[in-house]
């Protein structure tokens, strides 16, 4: 069974993956979630399909998923990028506000069981596929999902929890398809 990881957050890395989400669904809310320039009218906005946000959704689970593997080469993966987006967000928020960036990891994670892991890896099966049928807007919504989901998938936060509760399913979800108790 994998132990929890030793990855920490800080606040740097936060601010980075809060701040792709809002990115994302600021551009979805002016845009309504269709092409460039929005439904036909004023100033674009209405008609939100939330459907739109599924591929960039499930990558942020992905992203949290694997930063919770604790091991091997996804969470080898996920740490490295989450130590980056420390690295970043640190300097970044030092640079252009002068405030210290404390570290926000909550504290009891939660792990990938071994059910959860296999889930994980048909999880992963399931999006490369969907991902080879995807053009270069998909293939950016995914990438930058990912990113979110890993610098948000170990804060202390509202993140945090929602992490918590997609590992809980996943391992639910493995240990019962997979057979193990």
């Amino acid at each position: 069974m994998n132990t929890a990881t030793t990855a920490t957050v800080s606040l740097g890395a936060v601010t980075i993956g809060l701040s792709i989400l809002a990115w994302h669904l600021a551009r979805w809310w002016k845009t309504g979630g269709g092409g460039k320039g929005g439904p036909p009218g004023a100033g674009g906005g209405g008609g939100r399909d939330p459907k739109i946000l599924i591929p960039f959704l499930a990558s942020i689970a992905l992203g949290m998923l694997c930063v919770t593997a604790a091991g091997g080469l996804l969470g080898t993966g996920a740490v490295m990028l989450l130590d980056a987006g420390n690295t970043l967000g640190n300097w970044s928020l030092t640079a252009v506000t002068g405030t210290a960036t404390p570290g926000v990891t909550r504290s009891g994670q939660k792990v990938l069981s071994p059910g959860g892991c296999a889930a994980l890896v048909i999880y992963i099966v399931v999006l490369a596929a969907v991902w080879k049928s995807g053009g270069k807007v998909f293939h950016g919504k995914v990438t930058s999902g990912v990113t979110c989901g890993v610098m948000l998938g170990l804060s202390a936060g509202f993140s945090g929890v929602a992490a918590a509760a997609v590992v809980s399913v996943f391992n639910a979800l493995g240990d019962k398809v997979t057979g193990v108790m």
